[in-house]
């Protein structure tokens, strides 16, 4: 009976140390650093400025810092498909959001348009749009590497608001808000 409580403190033990790894404390929240120059002009910049106030939310032209990345967000806007096979549906566009990763820890950091990110026009869940250009965010960064391009989504035309979510950390689910529109 001795070997076996000896495995089991082993066990717990070990699931104490994981989740405290995993679980971070506040000074792995995202920060902004700075701000990149834009050429996104538009009338809603007054209100991005007073919604990138929020908690872990940030607009076009910011620069955002983890323990692990320097994210910057470089542009936001509606995107044609130059592809005849890739349209959007009645009623939609495609938005393109473009970012800069730079890996600022010191492993490996896997950067995927595919899990990653969550888009929502006006509260709602959009679609992720693959294959409507070649510059998508798929990368393996080594430490101090970059990487840039970026992810698609199919949002209705007259969404008021678009916000994109980056998962900054699977296990904890922790993430940044991107305000495109």
């Amino acid at each position: 009976m001795k070997g076996k409580w000896k495995w089991v403190v082993i066990i717990i033990i070990a699931i104490v140390i994981i989740g405290s790894i995993a679980d971070g404390n506040d000074s792995d929240e995202p920060r902004k650093t700075g701000e990149v120059a834009s050429s996104d002009s538009s009338k809603t910049s007054q209100k991005k400025k007073k919604d990138s106030k929020k908690k872990n939310t940030f607009k076009v032209g910011d620069i955002v810092e983890t323990p692990y990345l320097k994210i910057s967000f470089i542009s936001a806007k509606k995107y044609k498909s130059k592809n005849q096979l890739v349209k959007p549906k009645k009623g939609y566009i495609y938005y393109r959001m473009a970012f800069e990763f730079e890996n600022i820890g010191d492993s490996d950091q896997t950067i995927s348009s595919m899990a990653s990110w969550n888009c929502y026009a006006d509260g709602y869940a959009a679609d992720a749009v693959y294959g409507a250009s070649d510059d998508s965010i798929d990368a393996s960064l080594s430490p101090g590497k970059k990487a840039s391009g970026a992810v698609y989504y199919e949002v209705p035309k007259k969404s008021k608001k678009i916000t994109l979510e980056f998962d900054t950390n699977f296990w904890s689910q922790d993430k940044i808000v991107f305000i495109a529109k």
